[in-house]
């Protein structure tokens, strides 16, 4: 009877420690490889136009707004267009 009681004081605790842990790793992921988030979308992206999902200029257009951010990540300076 008191370990079902323990467990039953214990379960709102245990579910919000799970549920802020979740947060936690959703804001590392964010943070911390938003590198690595932009190299897979570039690769969905070029799956995407490979399949023929997307038609050739709106893949145009997504890689050169990716390749921006990846450029900003990097600390790289923005290309001049020539």
């Amino acid at each position: 009877m008191v370990l079902i009681v323990d467990d039953l004081l214990k379960l709102p605790i245990d579910l919000g420690m799970k549920v802020l842990q979740a947060i936690a790793d959703d804001a590392d992921t964010m943070t911390l490889s938003t590198e690595r988030a932009v190299r897979e979308q570039v690769l969905r992206t070029q799956m995407q136009f490979e399949q023929g999902d997307i038609p050739e200029d709106d893949y145009r257009v997504k890689m050169g707004e990716l390749r921006k951010r990846l450029d900003v990540l990097k600390g790289v300076k923005p290309r001049k267009k020539v």
